[in-house]
């Protein structure tokens, strides 16, 4: 099996990383959502823009409105509008639902949505829970319960989106580099990876868009201290999106490895996320794999019914042989702009 090293992200020095973390965790609250322009016609791949903390976002419509920015977010079981949204478009009041935030459980408002419409998918009769927008950095959240069961194409060079029927063939493409294909298991709609290693010790992964950063889970913190890693960790606050703060830890993680792919240096902040808990995830090293990490790649194929993720290696990410991997280095890239762009404040 061939394996690829792709040395993305600088080791950083203790200034760095904490000035990384301050522009990282920036309350939810002071980030703007693209405001994206309604396209004449539905295309067959869904464009997508970055907001300010470098996630996805898609235009949507909400019983035929005009279009407004949400999140494409893989890590969250429900669609979210939020309330300011919801006024505007005078929705119906639902029931009080419960979700499961990283600060923890809370009990909201819902709004019954007839049909929701982006240019490659449309659901009818969403009961979709209210938060405000300050919070949300964008008028809603795209969740799982409207891309389950489908397939998810995400070309990161092109800036497209298509979600297909789960049966839908994808053309590799001849630009999008190599494609490592990792399989998973189901744990309610989310998809874990269960091939991956950190430092060489297993991890779970679930693929999260909808962060800004990659999250670790306190047993992985733990498998860390007991490796005697360097440059300690940054004591910061994690704001959730319903507004709630909730202490976390950041650092570098030297190594992750998912399948035949290697991610060296990448920041990953700790914390007792409860989001983890209701998914069982707190008794092995767990991440969600933020749009820091998701980034460094072409493309990114999320197959919910075949439970499986196929990552696009960039062409430039080198080649390394098992037999070689003792004494190869991979092969360093100067990423200084994208660092700037994933991380510097705006």
């Amino acid at each position: 099996m061939v394996k690829f090293s792709i040395l993305k992200l600088p080791v950083m020095s203790a200034a760095a990383l904490a000035a990384l973390a301050c522009s990282a965790h920036a309350q939810d609250g002071q980030m703007i959502a693209a405001e994206i322009p309604v396209p004449a016609a539905f295309p067959a791949n869904q464009e997508f823009a970055y907001d300010r903390t470098s996630r996805m976002t898609v235009p949507v419509r909400i019983n035929k409105s005009a279009e407004y920015a949400f999140i494409v977010d893989t890590g969250t079981e429900r669609t979210v509008i939020a309330h300011e949204l919801a006024k505007i478009l005078a929705l119906k009041i639902g029931a009080k639902l419960r979700l499961a935030t990283v600060t923890g459980p809370a009990t909201v408002d819902s709004y019954l949505v007839d049909s929701l419409t982006t240019a490659t998918t449309r659901i009818d009769g969403l009961l979709a829970p209210g938060l405000d927008r300050e919070n949300l950095g964008a008028y809603g959240l795209l969740g799982l319960d409207s891309l389950q069961d489908k397939k998810i194409d995400i070309d990161l060079r092109a800036d497209t989106m298509t979600v297909l029927p789960a049966k839908s063939r994808i053309n590799s493409g001849s630009s999008n580099g190599n494609l490592i294909v990792v399989s998973g298991r189901g744990k309610g709609n989310r998809l874990i990876l269960s091939d991956a290693k950190v430092n060489g010790k297993k991890v779970d992964i679930v693929i999260d868009t909808g962060s800004q950063n990659s999250l670790g889970n306190q047993k992985l913190r733990n498998v860390l201290l007991k490796q005697n890693r360097k440059g300690g960790f940054l004591p910061i606050a994690l704001t959730s999106v319903t507004g709630k703060t909730i202490d976390g830890d950041f650092t570098q993680i030297r190594s992750i490895e998912i399948g035949g792919i290697e991610i060296a240096d990448l920041p990953i902040t700790f914390s007792n996320n409860y989001a983890m808990q209701t998914l069982d995830l707190q008794k092995r090293p767990a991440i969600f794999l933020g749009m820091d990490a998701l980034q460094l790649f072409d493309r990114v194929i999320i197959d919910f019914a075949k439970k499986q993720v196929s990552f696009g290696v960039p062409k430039r990410a080198r080649k390394i042989e098992p037999a070689k991997l003792a004494s190869a280095q991979p092969e360093k890239i100067d990423i200084t702009p994208l660092v700037q762009a994933l991380f510097a404040q705006r």
